[in-house]
C-alpha cells in the first residue's frame, strides 16, 4: 500500500510539472542548484559526478541547439548518422567542461539578476557568482522548445561557450567537415579515457 501511494505521489508530481512549465529562471536555478550539490558532495568519485552531470546536462541542455550554433553551416551538409554521432561525442566534451569547471567550486554563490525574453522563444538571463573577492558576471542563453525552456550558451566575463568551441573546431571542419570532426573527438576523448585508466 505504502509504495502505491509513493507511486501516485510521484505520478501527481510529474504531471504538474508537465502541466506547468518552469520559467526561464526557474529552469535555470534548476540546473544551477543540481550541479552546485554534485560539487559540494566530496564523497562522490569522478565517475559518479559524471554520470550525474550527465543527467542534468542531457535534461537541461538543449544539445541539438548547442551543437548545430557550434557546427554552424556545417550542419545541414551533414547526413543525419554524423549529426547524432557529434551530438553523442559533443555531450562528453560538454560533461568533462561543467567538471572541470565544478572541481573549481569553492561555496560561491550565484545571484539571479535580469532577465530578458524574445519572441517567447529566447531568454538571456544575467547572473553573478559570488566569490571572495569579486562578482564574476554570467550570461546564461536559454531556448524553448518542445515545452521547456533549455541552456544553450552561456558567457562567462564576456566569453561565450559557443564561440570557445566553434574557434576550436573551425580547422577539423574546414579539413573534413563533420565527419573529420567526429573522428578527432572520438580519438581525443579515448586516449583522455585511456590516460586516465593507466
Amino acid at each position: 500500500m505504502k509504495n502505491k501511494v509513493i507511486a501516485l505521489f510521484f505520478s501527481l508530481l510529474s504531471f504538474s510539472v508537465v502541466a506547468e512549465p518552469l520559467t526561464p529562471t526557474e529552469s535555470l536555478r534548476s540546473a544551477v542548484d543540481r550541479l552546485l550539490v554534485i560539487a559540494s558532495d566530496k564523497s562522490s568519485t569522478e565517475a559518479d559526478k559524471k554520470a550525474l552531470i550527465v543527467e542534468v546536462v542531457k535534461e537541461k541542455i538543449d544539445l541539438q541547439v548547442l551543437s548545430q550554433r557550434v557546427v554552424s553551416r556545417h550542419w545541414k551538409k551533414s547526413t543525419l548518422e554524423q549529426k547524432k554521432e557529434f551530438i553523442g561525442l559533443f555531450t562528453q566534451v560538454v560533461v568533462n567542461t561543467y567538471f572541470s569547471l565544478l572541481n573549481e567550486y569553492n561555496n560561491e554563490e550565484v545571484e539571479y539578476l535580469k532577465v530578458d525574453i524574445k519572441k517567447g522563444k529566447y531568454a538571456k538571463i544575467n547572473t553573478r557568482i559570488v566569490m571572495k573577492n569579486k562578482k564574476v558576471p554570467v550570461t546564461f542563453k536559454l531556448i524553448f522548445r518542445k515545452g521547456l525552456w533549455r541552456i544553450y550558451d552561456f558567457s562567462a566575463e564576456g566569453v561565450s561557450m559557443i564561440s570557445t568551441y566553434i574557434n576550436d573546431y573551425k580547422s577539423t571542419l574546414k579539413r573534413g567537415g563533420l565527419e573529420n570532426l567526429n573522428k578527432v573527438l572520438a580519438k581525443k576523448l579515448a586516449k583522455k579515457s585511456a590516460n586516465k585508466s593507466n
